[in-house]
């Protein structure tokens, strides 16, 4: 029996899992902010309530997102790159300054990293994502 290396979908599988996993990591940072602003006396309570509401309206985004990822939509991939250099930024910049925690910088970079690269330059990926009708 032959295995034929090419025909692997597992970068795909790689593609969705990094997906999936980011946005259950954000679905806790949610839940862990709504905890806080009940048990916790924030500053502002106007401050907390708009970080927990934008910490949800991008986990909901990012599950769309990976949704989209799995169906092959192209869209999803462009929103998907776009959200994986927003978190490369904000990971290269959680290590800099004199607070730079680089565990979390390589949290939030290694992962981004391979999804962009992976969407970019991984052939079993963008042929998943290419359209068929030309």
């Amino acid at each position: 029996m032959s295995r034929n290396s090419g025909n692997s979908q597992t970068p795909f599988y790689v593609l969705i899992a990094v997906s999936t996993l980011e946005t259950l990591a954000l679905v806790a940072v949610t839940g862990l902010l709504l905890v806080e602003l009940f048990i916790a006396e924030p500053d502002s309570y106007s401050s907390a309530i708009f970080l927990t509401l934008i910490a949800a309206g991008f986990a909901t985004a990012l599950g769309f997102i990976t949704r989209g990822l799995w169906r092959g939509v192209n869209s999803a991939r462009s929103a998907s790159l776009v959200w994986q250099v927003l978190q490369m930024a904000l990971g290269l910049a959680s290590d800099g300054g004199d607070f730079g925690i680089p565990l979390v910088a390589l949290a939030l970079g290694v992962p981004a990293v391979t999804a962009i690269v992976l969407m970019l330059f991984n052939q079993t990926v963008r042929a998943h994502f290419e359209d068929d009708e030309v």
